[in-house]
């Protein structure tokens, strides 16, 4: 009831602060400049030299916090393993390549890997001979890093009313903060991944390159930001499937805000920005094997919320003020249309059989929970540092006129607030996290995966093992992010059911990964000896455990009596014991 409640009152204000100049004929961008907005940022002069170097400093913080976090992610074992096949053999790969050499479907859909980001990694690997470990968790982390923090000053230059800097180190402040939360994990502890990046770079740029497609005005200005809007929308499905979803809820909350605004550069850049998302997701519902089919699971609204801004009640609450406060808080005029209907359209999804609708159509139920990125929220919470005081003569009068006296205390009790919600709700992203877990922080720049089980992964490889191998889950889990070269039985439980196999197989590798885990009870013999069949396994290992000797006497009644150490991991293949 509290988040159906919270709900209603922060779309019904977002509408109404939005109406309110509209039904007045006075939209934010027309008449006079107001007392206390600044001119377009194109056209303001250029930040101070201390700035310049603030900006400088808080990117190389961000980008070292980037190397050395040390956060693993569940998700990478896909991932990481696209970049490693055209790192290895030079050409993409439409099929799976963790289970097998393109044997089976994508377990992501079926359909074109319409993302782009991991082969454009893989290629850098290929053309450098690093490895693609290194190139992901190290050099593509630390520069796109630096980009977020990038973007995001962009965005403060463009939407601040006042108190630039200010603004932007509060929106980093916020993110850096927000470790119990996916706003802080959608940060620099997992830039690595197209989407994060998606996330963190590029939707920022999005959303100043509209505003200074309206404040421009005619010339090769407003034309260059409509084709880097043209361009975003491209990067956007190349970094992400999840643009198919983001990119026409930010072309629609554009085209409401060109609307209001009687912005025809508005709307021409809002379409721009959406052809890309719209072309590849329908490229994806139509060459998807999973659309059109049973739909996925929809996370209910509440459990989305959650999911995004975490379940710390301060930074919780700060989220939903300036939700609601949305259109209040930029600079007037594009900048602040913008931001109340990129909010209205972020929270509007989550109505009653809204998300269900979407899900029917486009199959994208279990990432539907990430609409609400589709607002800038941290730059929304900085911009409260940034709050001009309100003129409430005009509003004020008669008895409530001593009211507006109060008007010079707003931005005091903004920042207040802001400072209080950091001190007392503030959970650290190098010590907290909404995903994946546990989070560290390294001594060196590594890899960001279980660097004890890529220990073990090195060795196997410098064998000369090849075909599939079981392994324990950590392992195998690390071998598809290391090469291909091998194929481990289970690269991920989760994608198990998404492989188009007989039934007898995906039996056979759940067996099997039983067998692996040592962990309950070891599986019977002969389920055992078929399954190392079925899969044709060529080596097999176990990691020491108290059922260590059980696991081991399976694998020699099996004919795997050729035994040996590597690592950690007691192995066995067929053959005679070395």
């Amino acid at each position: 009831a509290a988040f159906r409640i919270g709900w209603v009152a922060t779309v019904a204000a977002v509408v109404l602060l939005l109406l309110w100049p509209w039904q007045r004929r006075t939209p934010p961008s027309a008449g006079r400049t107001h007392a206390t907005e600044i001119p377009p940022s194109d056209a303001a002069p250029g930040p101070r030299l201390f700035e310049d170097l603030g900006v400088l400093v808080v990117m190389a913080g961000s980008t070292l916090a980037a190397m050395f976090i040390h956060l693993a992610d569940t998700d990478d074992p896909y991932y990481v393993n696209r970049s490693v096949w055209v790192a290895e053999h030079g050409n993409a790969a439409l099929r799976d390549t963790m289970f097998s050499p393109e044997v089976y479907n994508s377990p992501y859909g079926g359909g074109i890997p319409i993302a782009s980001v991991e082969a454009l990694i893989g290629v850098i690997a290929h053309m450098s001979g690093i490895r693609v470990g290194t190139v992901t968790y190290i050099l593509a982390s630390a520069g796109a890093a630096a980009l977020a923090v990038w973007a995001m000053w962009r965005l403060a230059r463009v939407w601040a009313p006042r108190r630039v800097f200010l603004v932007f180190l509060g929106s980093i402040a916020f993110l850096m903060l927000s470790g119990d939360s996916m706003l802080g994990n959608f940060w620099i502890v997992r830039i690595w991944q197209g989407k994060v990046m998606a996330v963190a770079i590029l939707m920022p740029l999005i959303w100043a390159y509209l505003t200074v497609v309206h404040e421009a005005g005619p010339g090769p200005r407003r034309r260059w930001n409509v084709w880097l809007l043209l361009m975003a929308g491209i990067a956007f499905f190349g970094l992400t499937p999840t643009a198919a979803v983001w990119g026409p809820v930010m072309m629609g909350a554009a085209l409401v805000a060109a609307f209001l605004l009687r912005s025809k550069a508005l709307a021409v850049g809002a379409v721009a920005m959406g052809i890309g998302p719209i072309v590849s997701g329908l490229v994806v519902a139509l060459f998807s094997s999973e659309v059109g089919g049973e739909a996925p699971v929809v996370l209910p609204a509440y459990e989305s919320f959650v999911r995004i801004l975490g379940e710390t009640a301060p930074m919780v609450a700060i989220c939903l003020v300036v939700l609601a406060l949305s259109p209040l808080l930029p600079r007037r005029g594009a900048a602040a249309t913008l931001a109340g209907c990129s909010a209205l359209a972020s929270v509007l999804i989550f109505a009653p059989g809204i998300l269900p609708l979407v899900n029917t159509v486009t199959g994208s139920g279990p990432i539907l929970w990430r609409m609400l990125y589709c607002t800038p929220i941290a730059m929304l919470v900085g911009l409260l540092l940034g709050l001009p005081r309100p003129d409430l003569r005009g509003v004020l009068a008669g008895r409530l006129a001593p009211i507006a006296r109060l008007a010079p205390a707003v931005p005091v009790a903004a920042v207040v607030l802001v400072v209080a919600t950091f001190a007392v709700g503030g959970r650290p992203i190098w010590s907290h996290t909404g995903h994946g877990g546990p989070v560290t922080v390294s001594s060196s720049p590594e890899w960001k995966l279980d660097v004890e089980a890529l220990e073990d992964v090195r060795l196997l490889d410098e064998t000369d093992v090849s075909g599939v191998v079981l392994l324990p889950p950590r392992q195998m889990k690390v071998l598809t992010m290391y090469t291909t070269d091998m194929f481990p039985v289970v690269p991920r439980k989760w994608f198990i059911g998404n492989i188009e196999e007989p039934r007898a197989q995906k039996r056979a590798r759940r067996v099997l990964y039983a067998l692996a885990s040592a962990e309950g009870r070891v599986p019977k013999q002969k389920l055992v000896t078929r399954a190392l069949e079925s899969l044709d396994v060529t080596l097999a290992c176990t990691w020491p455990s108290p059922t260590i000797k059980k696991v081991m006497a399976r694998l020699g009644n099996a004919g795997y009596t050729r035994q040996m150490t590597i690592g950690a991991l007691r192995c066995a293949s067929r053959g005679t014991t070395g």
